[in-house]
């Protein structure tokens, strides 16, 4: 009995479920840029979510009842429909902002999306910004800046508005996005499914007005085949799960890892060496989440002697 109650603790935890999302994440960089020489963005999302329609199709078909269905209300269905529009959206608007601007760029803009996540979470989740947190998304905010521009910020130059907004509105997308994921309390892989097949059919709109259907090589579909398993089918589930038991916060302290996971990526794989300012960049975004778990442990704490007082 207690070895499954420390399983289904540990299932829930986010110090278990984030750092498998993360390494997960950190591939798609690499492979996302072998995929995006064959194929145009649309394309892109087009197959990306199309693998992960009939993934979670053929998953529900077996181990959902579907008649759980009857039990959901207007409002619970448009709140499905808004986040699989925001998950869209922000796939959508980050591949168009790297079509405008160079990647560093890009990425340094996208990376925003932490702040954002704990920003809408104030209004919609009634999360209170104390001193921790606040201390914790600045560190991981500054440790990302260290980490993208190696601590020279005038290398930053931004070089073309459109793309520059574009890749803020990625950010905005993914923060509404986590916070309105956040408030689903229906059955997780029935609302995962149906948010896949509103990005799936926006992507298809996306795909025959803008470009046109084009069969992958073998090896690009395995590459798309991976990114829709990070990004979508395992992405999602994780993230989601995450969500469902952890403060919106606490998750966008972590998200934080995300550009130094990547980086360590492309060492192993690419043979580069960190350098100084690598290292100084992770300490600070490896510091964030204990930070603000620490501050958790205080608050808890000072509540308890004021009951006891």
């Amino acid at each position: 009995m207690q070895v499954s109650q420390t399983k289904s603790e540990l299932s829930r935890s986010p110090y278990v479920l984030m750092p498998i999302l993360l390494l997960l994440w950190g591939s798609v960089a690499a492979v996302s840029k072998l995929v995006l020489g064959q194929l145009d963005s649309y394309q892109v999302l087009f197959y990306m979510n199309g693998i992960g329609v009939v993934v979670f199709a053929g998953i529900v078909l077996v181990k959902v009842r579907w008649r759980t269905l009857r039990l959901w209300s207007w409002r619970q269905m448009a709140l499905i429909a808004s986040c699989g529009l925001f998950a869209f959206l922000y796939d959508a608007l980050y591949l168009q902002a790297l079509d405008r601007i160079p990647a560093v760029e890009a990425s340094m803009l996208n990376y925003l999306f932490p702040i954002f996540i704990v920003i809408f979470a104030i209004p919609i989740h009634k999360e209170k910004m104390n001193r921790y947190k606040l201390l914790s998304v600045f560190m991981g905010f500054a440790g990302t800046v260290l980490l993208m521009t190696k601590g020279d910020i005038s290398s930053m130059k931004l070089t073309n508005w459109i793309g520059d907004v574009l890749a803020i509105l990625a950010a905005v997308s993914w923060g509404l996005f986590t916070n309105l994921v956040k408030k689903n309390k229906q059955d997780m892989l029935i609302s995962t499914f149906f948010i896949t097949v509103v990005a799936f059919v926006l992507s298809a709109g996306g795909l025959f007005v803008y470009s046109n259907l084009m069969l992958p090589r073998l090896v690009d579909f395995g590459g798309v085949f991976w990114l829709s398993m990070c990004n979508i089918v395992l992405g999602f589930f994780l993230y989601f799960r995450a969500l469902r038991y952890s403060p919106a916060s606490l998750i966008a302290s972590f998200t934080f890892f995300t550009p130094f996971v990547t980086l360590v990526f492309i060492m192993l794989l690419l043979d580069e060496r960190l350098t100084l300012m690598d290292g100084l960049a992770a300490l600070l975004i490896l510091c964030s989440v204990p930070v603000q778990k620490l501050g958790s442990m205080l608050g808890s704490g000072e509540k308890k002697e004021e009951v006891l007082s």
